[in-house]
């Protein structure tokens, strides 16, 4: 991914770097004068110039803020760390980078996205650009950045650039806390709004008067001509009528076949609500009249007639949903072995451990509730249940036993 920062008076981009527009203004309201009002205290800016998801793009952005990119003219800039110490050039940058990088953890392959290593922020003062108002601006970035992130366990480097309309300060923070039990870092539009405020409150103490306010919901104006006509109730009864009959004769070839694992006490469940919901709505259009009113009743009632014709196998039912319950046990089970938790994990990846709650959940409900329910003999409700009961007991087993490895 590429960030692109475009500032008034510079463009950045960094590849492997993801924007945000998260806790910014726009240029505009830097001076925060209305035009029919008294002139207002400026805001104070930060913004969130991109993430950096790949090693290479710290290091990019370490060298952008410290001027190390070998251009004519162009001085370097002292990057200011969390320990006071200042690092001027590119080989002492650089020190930077390589205390950081065993900060930086690779992609799983259970993962969507590349993890963050770092997030570069823009801090940005609605003043004059002088060195007095430059040096105040510094130092109001030195106490916020500290504030929120130095006390927190999180590694900076700050830098100030003196060209441009205004002082800015540029941040890069690194997103692993070196505290006990710290948390990876996260951005928010909440968590922005709080590291204005104190930017603002330090920019005013400095005796640059900011405020940090949050700018009103815009609301999207709906033209008349836009509006969309109201549904025709009867319309989507056929439609939905015609997609549940596609979905019951797909439903009936999956029962069929030799070895049906389909969860059936859902698909009647999802049925049963949508039949509900479309009487539901047919009642209550008042639009919906005469025949056509009775057309819609007539093709709910057809398609709730022909699946009860048609039957159930409750045998085949229940087959079907043994062999639902251990195919999707064996997949999660299979995911787990090649999951071992590192000693930083107390728990199964995000997706697993949400895959084997909603298995365990619809186990407990068969079993409890649903298994009762089918018509069939009671000896064999009691052979399903033997068969699957000591499943469920190992999913928990299984669940309870990593959460502990991972301690």
């Amino acid at each position: 991914m590429t960030s692109r920062y475009n500032y008034d008076e510079e463009k950045y981009s960094s590849s492997h770097a993801r924007r945000s527009h998260a806790g910014s203004l726009r240029p505009s309201r830097i001076g925060g004068n209305s035009p029919s009002g008294p002139p207002q205290p400026p805001q104070a800016i930060i913004k969130v110039a991109g993430w950096a998801n790949a090693p290479s793009s710290v290091k990019r952005m370490l060298d952008y803020i410290g001027r190390n990119e070998d251009k004519p003219g162009q001085e370097h800039v002292a990057l200011e760390t969390e320990d006071g110490v200042q690092r001027k050039g590119e080989a002492e940058v650089k020190e930077i980078y390589d205390e950081w990088k065993k900060d930086f953890q690779r992609k799983s392959p259970q993962a969507k996205s590349k993890p963050r290593h770092a997030a570069h922020l823009v801090l940005s003062a609605g003043a004059e650009l002088k060195s007095q108002n430059v040096r105040k601006t510094l130092r109001a970035a030195r106490k916020t950045v500290e504030k929120h992130f130095g006390e927190a366990g999180y590694k900076y480097a700050l830098g100030v650039h003196q060209d441009g309309n205004y002082p800015h300060v540029h941040v890069l923070v690194n997103t692993v806390s070196i505290e006990k039990g710290g948390h990876k870092l996260r951005l928010g539009p909440g968590q922005l709004l709080e590291v204005r405020k104190s930017f603002a409150e330090e920019l005013t103490r400095e005796g640059l008067e900011h405020v940090a306010t949050r700018e009103p919901a815009k609301r999207k104006k709906r033209h008349s001509n836009l509006k969309k006509p109201q549904p025709d109730t009867l319309a989507k009864v056929k439609k939905i009528i015609d997609r549940m009959t596609k979905e019951q004769r797909q439903f009936e070839r999956t029962l069929s076949r030799e070895k049906p694992s389909v969860n059936t006490v859902k698909h009647r469940s999802q049925q049963d609500k949508a039949l509900n919901t479309l009487r539901g709505q047919v009642k209550a259009d008042d639009k919906l009249v005469g025949q056509n009113r009775l057309e819609a009743f007539n093709l709910i009632r057809s398609f709730s007639r022909g699946v009860e014709k048609k039957g159930i196998n409750a045998e085949v039912e229940a087959t079907s949903m043994v062999n639902h319950f251990e195919k999707r046990l064996t997949k999660w089970m299979k995911g787990v072995e090649k999951v071992t938790p590192s000693k930083n994990k107390k728990s199964l990846p995000q997706h697993l451990a949400k895959v084997g709650k909603d298995i365990q959940r619809e186990l407990d409900q068969f079993l409890r509730q649903d298994l009762r329910g089918l018509a069939i003999s009671v000896d064999v409700k009691k052979a399903i249940h033997k068969q699957l009961r000591p499943q469920a007991l190992a999913l928990l087993k299984a669940q309870e036993r990593t959460i502990t490895r991972g301690r």
